[in-house]
């Protein structure tokens, strides 16, 4: 069977990012992307290898957004102003593109996604030691740990599990303060 004019990768991944964000991972199904599309599904895999295709495709699309943010964020920066933006660039993800920050969490078999990986560890390990808040020894798990203060703030807000009346951002930035002091220590 040909494919369809008009339908390509790009725009089938747009549209399953759409659907992602929209109503999770649990909702990008062959089904409900072939209806978006307005084709039928047997249409998809002469541009994906079903589903798992898409679910791959996604996290390399996620994790190529979460890098580019990042980085851009913290372009020009020092010191705390560039911990600071570099973690509202990755909350800022998790809350603008909710699919794709769950699709760049997936466990998935692919170089690329291998590689994007350890460009986000790298970028954020080098910051770490480059502004004296890690060195060689200790920035993988520093990186660990803000990665997961991260993406406990990013899942909580996201659900919206946050219900007493002081500022989250005032939160949110009191907790990566007090983590960055805490890494001066060792």
């Amino acid at each position: 069977m040909s494919p369809r004019i008009g339908m390509n990768l790009e725009i089938i991944i747009d549209a399953a990012a759409e659907l992602a964000n929209q109503k999770g991972m649990k909702g990008v199904t062959l089904s409900t992307l072939s209806k978006k599309l307005n084709v039928r599904p047997p249409s998809l895999y002469n541009h994906v290898s079903g589903l798992q295709g898409i679910q791959v495709e996604l996290c390399v699309s996620g994790l190529e957004q979460l890098y580019e943010q990042m980085s851009s964020s913290v372009r020009g920066l020092t010191g705390e102003k560039a911990l600071l933006a570099l973690a509202n660039a990755y909350i800022d993800f998790a809350h603008s593109s909710p699919g794709l920050y769950e699709a760049s969490l997936l466990k998935v078999s692919d170089d690329r996604t291998e590689e994007l990986s350890e460009r986000i560890v790298q970028l954020v390990v080098q910051l770490l030691i480059q502004f004296g808040y890690a060195n060689e020894q200790t920035a993988i798990h520093a990186a660990r740990g803000l990665r997961s203060m991260l993406h406990g703030f990013a899942v909580l807000m996201r659900q919206q599990a946050f219900e007493l009346s002081q500022d989250i951002s005032e939160s949110f930035l009191f907790s990566i303060r007090t983590f960055a002091e805490g890494l001066q220590k060792y």
